[in-house]
């Protein structure tokens, strides 16, 4: 039997969420791309990750470890490809577990003004190299990250 045989079949998803905030996209933006604020929303201590650097530009390279129960089981790699402030930010993940990599993904982030203030739209595109489905680990994650940035948002936008 050869070894590609034996290799798992990759799994695909496109998973998106959507979310609306009373708040002007200029805020949104900035508040979703600043270090200060992502360590606390993106990272939080309950995500199981750390990151070991922030590069919140174009062509910038992130790198943030992944640890269940207190042990590091991998690293995400994040690349800032396109970074339209306001607008548009994509990044390339690869996810490494086990010396290798397994996971590839693209996740597009956009930003629109609406009548209300703004929504924010995100879009994974996630290949998992291990054949598992990524799609409900993933649609948790952007359902997380939305509740844990909205209560982030709230806690430091001005009291009117």
């Amino acid at each position: 039997m050869s070894s590609d045989a034996a290799k798992p079949q990759p799994a695909f998803a496109t998973i998106r969420a959507v979310r609306d905030f009373d708040c002007p996209v200029e805020t949104l933006f900035t508040h979703w791309t600043s270090p200060e604020t992502r360590v606390r929303w993106e990272a939080g201590p309950d995500s199981g990750m750390r990151y070991l650097n922030f590069d919140t530009r174009e062509g910038g390279v992130e790198r943030l470890e992944v640890s269940v129960d207190g042990r590091v089981v991998g690293e995400m790699v994040q690349r800032i490809t396109v970074l339209r402030p306001n607008e548009v930010l994509v990044a390339t993940i690869t996810g490494h577990f086990g010396g290798r990599i397994t996971m590839v993904m693209q996740v597009t982030c956009r930003f629109e003004r609406t009548a209300a203030g703004s929504r924010l739209s995100g879009t994974s595109q996630v290949l998992d190299l291990t054949g598992r489905d990524p799609t409900d680990q993933h649609a948790a994650g952007w359902n997380m990250m939305f509740d844990n940035f909205a209560a982030d948002l709230d806690a430091s936008l001005p009291v009117t």
